[in-house]
């Protein structure tokens, strides 16, 4: 007798064994579905079918069912959770039919859209147009922007983009909008927009101006809008690519949005004319172009053009908070810039706060300030002086949002630049002004405020006077927080060979020595002794920044805290306090010193003989760090005496390679400790932006609980 043999054929089919076909383990693509599915809404596609089977839910019980090779949700209602179920293959000629796979699939509980149709602030990882302005070059007068926006915690699916015609200036007049292509009053030139794409999920949609593909944004306008967009469901945490095309003739000039963050494949690119780039759309992770790719991860780094932070979408909106936040450069990220920016494009201590997943969730927000801003100016101003576009664009939204707010309520963090010599001024005229605006610009709405951190000064005044080659510095304030054997560095002193780093040795509660090459006895000017933040006890309050407050002027920081906790004279309607995630452990009212921060040691000696450069060291733990923080490498195992300071360009495992390069030798256990904070020009230098180090741990230190707080009375 023959004994003939059934090969099944097609992907998936089960293996021939004698005459019969061995049905194989079913797979299928997605098991998440969530409470607002409709009945037909796909769960996932079946796969490892046999032809000609047949396949059945087990148990039928209608919760789930099948279309063709989709696993689909039944007209039954579920519970919320994990479900099992079994999808029963069948086919007669198959030895082990009827076959079962076991599924688990997960039911999210996600509450049901508020307001489909009300546009909401959804693009957190975009910013105001501010900084400094670019100028066309000859062979890259024609760019392509790229920047990657995430989308919020549920899905979107109708949008409209922003391009400005102005941006702010950054500093003392911040937010002023006077940052233009001509001068105030007298435009200048325009610039061409040529098309506009939203990238979602691989796929180009283009973004139209008045139906056309392209549009002319004028100086000093407020610019324009983007027609609706109506795309595919946008599924929740998705990124968002906009490709934005312009060009301007070269020598004119552009305003500046996005320093480009080039590890979460944003990109820019510039050529001769628009055809040549058109080509990236084909290669989307291409390099940017070199002439334009400059300063990566510092303050350097160019801000090219693209869609502001005016971004508002329609979708399956839950309710959560959505904030307008009125913010200067600590909210505003000043202390980081692109390349420390998170998988979803955050920097700062604020932006990463509000986006973190825990608590109620990601809040989407709006940051309508930039670095510098002061209450006293915002949302305020004509002419040379104006600051009132950024509230004339919301205007806009709610005009074609049938009246309805892009947001839910207001952060205020502005305070930090609203300082007076006289406290009722600060708090009343200064700070109190911009509440006042935004409760008339937005009646009834919620205010939620964030006091101000507070500012130290990392240097004392000191005196110098020496014998030989050993200086002597008296410390009026004292020595507090000093060491002997960690190094201080001196400026200010003439004749300068006093001024340097320098190993001291303490003799005194108000004086220390150090050696050096000699000079002229006493110093003189103003000179000053610092530590670099080394110590907390070190520090000093700055000028108005004494802790705790009392009733003088000098406390006014503090004083307009303790305002703000209290609500005083409506300035918010809740506070979410910054002081207990910011301040040192061992001085109240001061910053952390490095000897309270983590800190990590060299499992490699760097450097060889001194001369031969290297830019790159290898330490035990990485993690606590990020680029573009600057580093401080001490000897070990004390950690006081001060080596070398660098700057981090980039991490990789437990590489850090630096900005710039060094030729010194760092024996192994040398000790690398993070700054907590920028050192400000002024003298005496003092602490103001958080660094990543501190960053991460006022995010770390303020309750997510604490989110609660925005939500809508």
């Amino acid at each position: 007798m023959e004994i003939g043999f059934t090969v099944a054929s097609g992907a998936g089919a089960g293996l021939g064994i004698g005459s019969a076909t061995l049905l194989k383990p079913l797979t299928i693509t997605g098991t998440a579905f969530d409470t607002n599915d409709e009945p037909g809404v796909i769960i996932g596609v079946i796969g490892n079918r046999a032809p000609q089977s047949t396949l059945q839910i087990v148990p039928n019980d209608g919760r789930f069912m099948i279309d063709g090779n989709n696993l689909v949700v039944g007209p039954s209602a579920s519970s919320a959770g994990d479900i099992v179920i079994y999808i029963r293959e069948t086919l007669p000629e198959a030895i082990n039919s009827p076959r079962e796979t076991r599924f688990t699939l997960t039911k999210e509980d996600v509450p049901p859209a508020v307001d489909p149709d009300r546009y909401m602030f959804f693009g957190s990882r975009a910013r105001m147009p501010s900084g400094n302005i670019v100028t066309a070059a000859a062979g890259t007068n024609y760019v392509c922007s790229k920047i990657v926006i995430s989308s919020p915690q549920y899905k979107t699916r109708t949008f409209k983009f922003h391009l400005p015609g102005f941006a702010s200036t950054e500093g003392g007049n911040s937010p002023q909008e006077t940052i233009v292509t001509g001068t105030v009053g007298a435009p200048g030139n325009s610039v061409i927009v040529d098309a506009m794409y939203a990238r979602i999920a691989g796929v180009f949609y283009q973004c139209k101006f008045s139906g056309n593909n392209g549009v002319t944004v004028a100086d000093q306008t407020n610019g324009q809008w983007t027609d609706d967009l109506t795309t595919p469901d946008v599924a929740a945490e998705s990124d968002i690519e906009l490709w934005l095309f312009y060009h301007t003739a070269v020598g004119e000039k552009v305003w500046p949005v996005y320093r480009i963050q080039k590890h979460r494949g944003e990109r820019i690119w510039g050529a001769n004319d628009n055809a040549s780039l058109l080509g990236f759309m084909a290669d989307p992770l291409a390099d940017s172009t070199a002439a334009l790719d400059t300063g990566y991860g510092t303050q350097a780094q160019p801000q090219y053009y693209g869609p502001d932070a005016f971004m508002v979408a329609k979708g399956d909106w839950d309710g959560r908070p959505v904030v307008l936040a009125f913010v200067d450069s600590i909210g505003e990220s000043r202390q980081e810039y692109s390349a420390a920016a998170d998988a979803r494009g955050m920097i700062g201590w604020l932006r990463r706060w509000f986006d973190k997943d825990a608590g109620i969730g990601r809040i989407p927000f709006c940051m309508i300030g930039m670095a510098g801003a002061g209450s006293v100016r915002e949302y305020t101003g004509t002419g040379t002086s104006i600051a009132t576009r950024r509230r004339d664009i919301v205007r806009e939204i709610i005009a074609f949002n049938g009246g309805d707010w892009p947001f839910t309520v207001a952060g205020n963090q502005l305070g930090q630049n609203d300082t007076s010599t006289v406290y009722t001024t600060w708090f009343n005229t200064n700070y109190r002004s911009n509440v006042n605006r935004i409760r008339a610009e937005y009646p009834g709405v919620k205010i939620v405020a964030f006091p101000p951190l507070g500012r130290t000064d990392i240097q004392r005044t000191v005196t110098l006077t020496s014998v030989g080659t050993v200086a002597t510095a008296t410390v009026a304030s004292g020595t507090t927080g000093l060491q002997s054997g960690q190094t201080v560095s001196i400026a200010g002193a003439t004749p300068a060979a006093y001024n340097g780093s320098y190993v001291i040795t303490v003799t005194g509660p108000n004086s220390f020595t150090y050696n050096f090459a000699g000079g002229t006895s006493p110093a003189t000017g103003t000179i000053r002794a610092g530590d670099l933040g080394l110590s907390a006890d070190y520090m000093l309050y700055t000028t108005q920044n004494s802790y705790p407050a009392d009733a003088t002027d000098a406390s006014g920081k503090w004083r307009l805290r303790n305002d703000i906790l209290a609500k005083t004279s409506g300035c918010c309607d809740e506070a979410i306090d910054t002081y207990p995630a910011w301040v040192s452990s061992v001085k109240a009212g001061a910053w952390p010193g490095m000897l309270e921060l983590p800190s990590t040691t060299l499992t490699v000696q760097a450097g060889t003989d001194g001369v031969a450069t290297y830019n790159s060291i290898t330490v035990a733990d990485a993690s606590i760090f990020r680029a573009e923080q600057p580093i401080n490498i001490y000897s070990g195992p004390d950690g006081i005496a001060r080596l070398s300071t660098q700057t981090i360009a980039s991490i990789n495992g437990n590489v850090i390679t630096y900005q710039g390069s060094s030729a010194l030798v760092l024996p192994v256990g040398s000790v690398v400790r993070p700054s907590a904070a920028a050192q400000e020009a002024a003298t005496p230098i003092s602490f103001v932006h958080p660094y990543p180090v501190m960053i991460d741990r006022i995010v770390a230190g303020i309750p997510q609980s604490e989110k609660t707080k925005l939500q809508a009375a």
